[in-house]
């Protein structure tokens, strides 16, 4: 469950600033004055029944003498706070928020490494597919039908494709471009779009792993990695937005195996050629 993750994220949080005091052979209760806190702040957090914000890190760092841990441990706290967002509140009022919502992600990221094993990023996606794969989630979730106003936003968040600036680097799994996600028509239309990728854009890399191939990783999730800043990773019940370094760096590995398994240009462009006709609708 995502929830014991938070909870086993803080309680990694919590042992290291513990960790820290014993070093610095403080007392949590002679910590606690230095800092100016009340006796029992401490003890809170380092036993995870209080989140520090950033300015306790710093704090604890400087008394502890160990300011060399300050950008990671914020790093941890930030990743705490943000990894995990609640799709139903999210979607409460419909999918357009959720589109619209990574709109200034996107204009503030200039690298994007995304890996997808079964479906087509929402970046790549063709008018059809879209609306087909978001009439899905609504349908599945029983939220407000917006649907026209999610499609145009989604669509909208292509607008940094062709912005300048940005390097965009796919890397998908076969299956992506065989799951029937629309009707066999609009299908067809994706594959020619995605084929069209695979040559000729200076700016989009795409990349195809074959199914007969054996993948140095197999993560059970999508995911995308903004700059080296952060990694979104999709589930079921909710979205996780991952920031500590030490976890970034670990996605970063995972894609440039996965990358590193997937063929490109005429190697890609022949892969998705090959969908048999019934599923391009030929």
């Amino acid at each position: 469950m995502p929830s014991s993750r938070i909870t086993e994220a803080k309680g990694i949080l919590a042992a290291r600033l513990r960790e820290i005091r014993s070093e610095a052979s403080l007392t949590g209760r002679t910590l606690a004055a230095q800092a100016g806190w009340h006796y029992s702040k401490v003890s809170k957090i380092e036993h995870a029944a209080q989140m520090p914000n950033e300015n306790d890190i710093r704090v604890w760092c400087r008394i502890c003498e160990a300011e060399e841990y300050v950008v990671d441990l914020i790093a941890a706290v930030r990743n705490i706070d943000s990894m995990y967002t609640e799709w139903r509140r999210l979607e409460s009022t419909g999918l357009r928020h959720v589109q619209e919502s990574f709109q200034q992600l996107y204009r503030d990221t200039r690298q994007f490494r995304v890996f997808q094993h079964s479906a087509v990023p929402g970046l790549l996606q063709t008018e059809a597919y879209a609306r087909a794969h978001l009439r899905a989630v609504i349908d599945f979730r029983g939220i407000p039908d917006d649907l026209d106003a999610a499609v145009a936003a989604r669509l909208a968040q292509q607008e940094v494709l062709r912005g300048g600036g940005r390097r965009f680097m796919f890397v998908l799994g076969e299956q992506a471009l065989r799951t029937p996600v629309c009707d066999a028509g609009d299908m067809a239309v994706q594959l020619v779009r995605l084929a069209e990728l695979t040559t000729g854009s200076p700016a989009v890399s795409l990349g195809v792993i074959p199914s007969a191939t054996r993948p140095p990783i197999m993560p059970p999730e999508n995911f995308w990695i903004y700059d080296g800043d952060q990694v979104r990773v999709d589930t079921v019940p909710g979205q996780f937005r991952i920031k500590a370094p030490s976890d970034v760096a670990l996605y970063e590995k995972a894609f440039t195996r996965l990358a590193e398994a997937a063929v490109y240009g005429p190697a890609a462009r022949e892969l998705i050629e090959a969908v048999p006709s019934q599923e391009r609708g030929t």
